[in-house]
């Protein structure tokens, strides 16, 4: 029957939706967790090589959810909204709350292994491991997306910003070059697991690859995904409103992305949502038939 097939059903609008109630709650989290007063709980549920020793194998993901100040909490729930509101919605609640998990698990156990026999008491906390994976996937599944930075005249490509803080990550861990307290092998780690996690649901029909990027000599965008593009439109045109059937072009899909970076997701209108979900199944089956 064709109503069995994946590409024939009429996409989840409870699966879309829960994208952005799973980034919402991983903020509230965040925020529930910071307010706690008891500092002992803060120490207890940090990553620390005595903690880990001592068979607390919990801090591993509790860590991730902790946080120091006002500022470092600030920081990273901000670009949680920012960059988690344009691709929670793309991958659905499920599969962003194991982004967000297998990112900062992974940048604590990288940091982990490098201090693991430090003489000096040693620990971790933040979400910017998870953070920072949340990042290298709107580079992978977006990357067209453009952001506005502060003392920086014009816009820049996702991608762009991913390389840079990736080699400024490395650098700074390689000269331990910054605040001694900042823990850039977190933020790798947190792009490794992400990348991992991203290329074993996508594989192929990921639309930017960085390894390839690096390997290849340039971008090369995969034409087989929903999420590819030819060509960046600073002021692409506007889906149309009694759009509803048929697949979702390439163009119809920058204008909604643009419009996400600008304004975030909860602008979109119920049209928009829905060419938005449909786009989303597109990039679904492509990975299927590979």
């Amino acid at each position: 029957m064709l109503n069995d097939r994946q590409y024939m059903r009429q996409p989840n609008a409870r699966d879309f939706e829960s994208g952005r109630k799973v980034l919402l709650g991983l903020i509230i989290a965040n925020i529930i967790m910071y307010l706690m007063p008891s500092q002992e709980l803060t120490a207890s549920l940090a990553l620390s090589i005595h903690g880990l020793k001592s068979g607390q194998i919990y801090q591993l993901v509790t860590a991730m959810f902790m946080h120091g100040s006002f500022s470092h909490i600030f920081f990273n729930m901000w670009a949680l909204y920012i960059f988690g509101s344009i691709v929670a919605p793309i991958l659905g609640g499920n599969r962003f709350m194991a982004l967000y998990l297998i990112s900062g698990l992974t940048g604590n156990l990288l940091w982990l292994l490098a201090n693991f026999n430090s003489p000096q008491p040693a620990f971790l906390l933040g979400a910017s491991g998870a953070v920072f994976g949340v990042m290298l996937a709107v580079a992978m599944l977006t990357p067209q997306v453009r952001f506005m930075m502060l003392f920086f005249p014009t816009p820049v490509k996702v991608t762009t910003l991913i390389i840079v803080y990736a080699m400024i990550e490395i650098f700074s861990e390689l000269g331990r070059l910054g605040v001694n307290n900042i823990a850039h092998l977190a933020h790798l780690g947190g792009f490794i697991g992400a990348y991992v996690y991203l290329k074993f649901i996508f594989g192929r029909t990921i639309p930017w690859d960085p390894l390839r990027f690096i390997s290849g000599g340039g971008q090369k965008l995969n034409s087989n995904s929903a999420y590819s593009r030819n060509e960046y439109r600073r002021n692409p045109e506007p889906p149309p409103r009694n759009a509803s059937e048929g697949p979702v072009s390439q163009r119809e899909l920058d204008a909604l992305l643009d419009k996400i970076s600008r304004t975030g997701i909860n602008s979109l209108e119920p049209h928009e949502m829905e060419r938005l979900r449909r786009a989303r199944e597109q990039m679904q089956n492509n990975a299927r038939k590979q």
